[in-house]
């Protein structure tokens, strides 16, 4: 059964939590919810959930990017309090901070390029603006509508996103807010705003919410797909964090974190079959269909192998995981393996003992 209070999830990889989602937002047809993630295809993902759960999508249950819940239901209805102009047209998504340096008192420059579109990294302040405008009917219009809203992969949340969903929090709506910070490989903007609560950053923000009252946060850290030798070799990358456990009772005659010599590797691949994952299109992939660590997120497969890059390498060969940048990309590379996962890499680590020889 649904509480009525303000809740975030975190929820490792595997642990079932889109499978929670659809469940909760379809338990009672008295409810009008709304479901927002950030990406079309977690979008197409949730639908395809919804519909299977229910012989269709529930006509009580709106699916929307978080782009898209921003403008349709929260920027265009109450625009002219802040924009005195023409509708909204669209977004202009920008992968760079924009009109830097133009202060925002200049509506019209700071959040709009030419034909009304409005910056994708300046739509939450905007829409934040106009709920002080209005004197609060942003979100008083949204509390007519929805009585709950999930946010779904709430660690891609950047900038301004996170102000508006602190006003959300204090809305009366209740607000579920479910994410991994260890799988935070993609973001919705890349203000300056709130930096520090970027990736693993954003726990720190969760935990002075609970403590202000605006939450509970609960953990889902069993997950159904790694074994726990997997698991094992993720919690020394967030040995900080609720350590992944695993309910996987399926053996096979390969389990478990293997390192591979680059002279064994096409061997490997033809006997196991892996998935090949590396950090970019640049990487060698060994003569088989490679996907980037982006790419996967989502997936899930029996074996995967992994083209270390160098600070990767230095990892396994010291142990050390705050060698690591983007411990986040290689979270995912190693927790998309329901058996297996390997490293090609010659040397020996203290993190991963064992090696594959034929």
């Amino acid at each position: 059964m649904l509480s009525n209070r303000n809740t975030v999830i975190i929820a490792c990889a595997g642990s079932g939590k889109t499978t929670r989602i659809v469940t909760e937002a379809t338990v009672s047809h008295n409810r009008d919810v709304a479901i927002v993630t950030y990406t079309n295809n977690n979008v197409r993902e949730i639908n395809r959930r919804l519909s299977e759960l229910n012989s269709g999508i529930p006509k009580h249950v709106d699916v929307k990017t978080w782009f898209g819940f921003l403008l349709r239901e929260c920027a265009r209805p109450y625009q002219k309090s802040k924009y005195d102009s023409k509708r909204i047209a669209s977004m202009l998504f920008v992968n760079k901070q924009s009109t830097r340096g133009i202060p925002e008192t200049r509506t019209q420059d700071y959040y709009f390029a030419a034909q009304d579109l409005i910056y994708s990294d300046k739509i939450a302040r905007f829409v934040i603006e106009c709920e002080r405008a209005s004197r609060g009917a942003v979100t008083a219009r949204l509390r007519e509508i929805y009585t709950d809203v999930f946010i779904d992969e709430c660690q891609d949340l950047a900038g301004w996103d996170w102000d508006f969903v602190e006003i959300l929090l204090q809305s009366g709506i209740r607000i579920t807010l479910v994410g991994d910070p260890r799988q935070s490989i993609l973001s919705t903007n890349i203000s300056r705003k709130n930096v520090h609560y970027r990736k693993s950053g954003v726990n720190e923000l969760i935990e002075k919410w609970e403590r202000k009252g605006l939450c509970v946060i609960e953990t889902m850290s069993e997950t159904r797909r790694c074994n726990q030798i997997i698991c094992d070799f993720v919690n020394c990358l967030w040995p900080e964090m609720e350590h992944m456990t695993s309910l996987s009772s399926m053996q096979t005659a390969h389990d478990g974190v293997f390192l591979v010599a680059e002279d064994k590797v096409e061997n490997y691949i033809q006997r196991f079959q892996p998935q090949v994952l590396r950090r970019d299109t640049r990487a060698k992939s060994y003569g088989v269909a490679a996907l980037n660590f982006g790419v996967a997120k989502g997936m899930e497969c029996d074996r995967v192998l992994i083209v270390p890059t160098a600070p990767i390498k230095t990892f396994l060969k010291s142990g050390d995981p705050n060698i690591l940048k983007e411990k986040d990309k290689l979270h995912v590379a190693v927790t998309r393996a329901r058996h297996s996962v390997a490293f090609v890499f010659n040397d020996q680590s203290p993190v991963v003992p064992n090696r594959w020889d034929t």
